[in-house]
């Protein structure tokens, strides 16, 4: 058999206000949203953080440019000396970057106008061969 719920009563009391009852915290709520909480991403205006994608490029182009500069003065300076018959791979390893600071010390000589070898000094004249 069915018992009705009789010891409850629904009408309230004068003194307590209903709105209170009604917005008071039950086992399921949720905590109310603090106004301290940031807004969401969508209502947030700040700008978003810059990217360094820049200054990384920049960084290492500016590195591989000082290790070119840096091969070339040793080639020049003979620090750096080319090996005949590399064995191994350290030194083939050496006769690439020898061969890479050949090219900067040519270039080099090139904007400071020096002669480089193998190349004539005097400019050719339409008839001369070579």
């Amino acid at each position: 058999m069915i018992h009705s719920v009789s010891g409850v009563s629904f009408r309230g009391d004068a003194a307590v206000n209903m709105q209170d009852l009604i917005n008071s915290p039950g086992k399921y709520t949720s905590q109310a949203l603090n106004s301290e909480m940031p807004a969401d991403s969508f209502e947030n205006n700040t700008e978003k953080p810059k990217s360094h994608k820049g200054a990384v490029i920049g960084t290492i182009i500016g590195l591989l440019a000082a290790a070119y500069i840096g091969l070339g003065v040793a080639v020049n300076k003979n620090l750096l000396k080319k090996i005949d018959n590399p064995e191994g791979i350290v030194q083939k390893t050496k006769n690439f970057f020898h061969k890479i600071g050949e090219s900067a010390d040519e270039l080099w000589k090139k904007v400071r106008g020096k002669k480089t070898e193998g190349k004539s000094e005097t400019p050719k004249t339409e008839g001369e061969t070579k």
